[in-house]
């Protein structure tokens, strides 16, 4: 064999063995870009998911101040409720101390007493108004015998 013969079949094998390993880098490099592109949409789909979680983040947090603003609302009601509430009961009590037989009976008595002052200003009256109808009377009278 030829020296040069056997150089060429060892540059045709270097070839062939470059060519193979250049073939195995391409599909290495194609398999590298498509799961590039698989991991770009993955972010970007995660990416609008992140935006949307901001945004949720963002609503909930505003409807959280807006509940805990209520919720205060809500206390300051129920404070002034229970004010109201212990003012009521302080009234009961008092209405209910009122209303013991003694309290009724006296009251009673006392409204007696107001209503027998106001017949005794009655009768007054009337008595004076009888007295007038009688002078009136007579005033009539002696008038028609003039």
């Amino acid at each position: 064999m030829r020296p040069d013969t056997a150089a060429f079949r060892e540059l045709d094998a270097l070839v062939r063995n470059l060519s193979d390993q250049l073939a195995g880098y391409r599909r290495r490099a194609l398999a590298a870009e498509a799961r590039s592109r698989e991991l770009e949409q993955v972010v970007a789909e995660r990416d609008g998911t992140l935006i949307e979680i901001r945004a949720d983040v963002q609503r909930s947090t505003q409807a959280r101040a807006i509940l805990e603003a209520r919720v205060r609302e809500l206390e300051a009601k129920a404070e002034l409720a229970k004010v109201e509430v212990l003012r009521v009961q302080a009234a009961f009590a008092a209405a209910a101390e009122a209303v013991t037989p003694q309290a009724v009976e006296h009251e009673l008595s006392r409204e007696n007493d107001q209503l027998r002052g106001r017949l005794g200003e009655a009768r007054e009256k009337a008595a004076q108004l009888g007295e007038r109808v009688r002078f009136l009377r007579q005033q009539i009278g002696h008038g028609a015998e003039r």
